[in-house]
């Protein structure tokens, strides 16, 4: 894994990387009012805040008005730019976009909402990912990972997070799809009303019992065009076409354990953790 940090070598030793990350991080904005939202336009007093690191290759995420790849015409979400994955390469590049620093200890119910396109191009699409991390030093926790194909702007949104998150990231993963573009990433609080935010905060969809054991069943503000079941890693493992406000999905085929279940409306998609037992 590289990243855009580095070690040092004296006296035949390495500084551990995660000092050198701490202190780099250190020397960067924190973001402690909310609601916030990156815009990724270069008028963002936050932009420059945002580092990468490099899984696999140096693909890097650049800040554009246009895709790198496909997408011809697309504009973005608000305003003129986004963040932009490349994904112009025939190897499988993996790198994080990382958010400044973040401290949302003094905002309740702490969500995350961002809008994405992640078009296919043939049958394939990208990989993208969201991790965070509770310190500098702290391993990366996935919240979520999908692969589905976006030709135009959606929302994932209402997604909850820790209260002590410290940084989150966006990962990309080229699977030869065309660019994934990123758009209007924001963190608010849950408690706060719609129009406080850009971005709608409180869930169109809700889904019960949760932990469940055998059906769950949802009931949506719209209409609920289909809801699909990631396992941990981001796998797809079920699809279901609803086209109702209510239902319910039959998971006792399910094994143990977390699940993330993607509903889709017409105002976008809505991303959530359930648990099966």
């Amino acid at each position: 894994m590289k990243t855009t940090l580095f070690s040092m070598n004296v006296g035949n030793r390495y500084f551990l990387p995660a000092l050198l990350a701490f202190l780099s991080i250190s020397s960067r904005a924190q973001v402690s009012t909310f609601p916030w939202t990156e815009t990724f336009e270069d008028s963002s007093p936050t932009r420059s805040s945002w580092t990468q690191i490099y899984e696999t290759n140096t693909m890097s995420w650049t800040f554009a008005s246009s895709a790198t790849l496909g997408s011809n015409g697309v504009t973005a979400f608000a305003g003129t730019k986004f963040a932009n994955f490349p994904a112009n390469s025939s190897t499988a590049d993996k790198t994080k976009l990382v958010s400044p620093p973040l401290n949302t200890a003094g905002i309740s119910d702490p969500r995350l909402n961002f809008y994405v396109i992640n078009p296919q191009q043939g049958a394939n699409a990208n990989w993208i990912r969201i991790y965070y991390r509770l310190s500098p030093t702290d391993s990366w926790n996935m919240m979520m990972g999908f692969q589905p194909p976006f030709s135009s702007w959606y929302l994932f949104g209402n997604i909850g997070i820790p209260t002590n998150v410290y940084q989150i990231a966006i990962e990309c993963e080229n699977a030869q799809g065309y660019s994934t573009l990123i758009d209007n990433f924001s963190i608010s609080s849950g408690v706060l009303a719609v129009k406080d935010v850009m971005n709608p905060l409180k869930s169109s969809i809700r889904y019960y019992p949760n932990p469940v054991k055998n059906t769950l069943n949802y009931t949506g503000r719209e209409k609920i065009n289909e809801i699909t079941i990631y396992d941990e890693t981001g796998r797809k493992i079920k699809t279901e076409k609803a086209n109702s406000t209510d239902g319910n999905i039959d998971i006792s085929n399910l094994n143990n354990g977390m699940y993330i279940i993607s509903g889709k409306t017409d105002g976008g998609t809505e991303t959530f953790k359930i648990i099966k037992n």
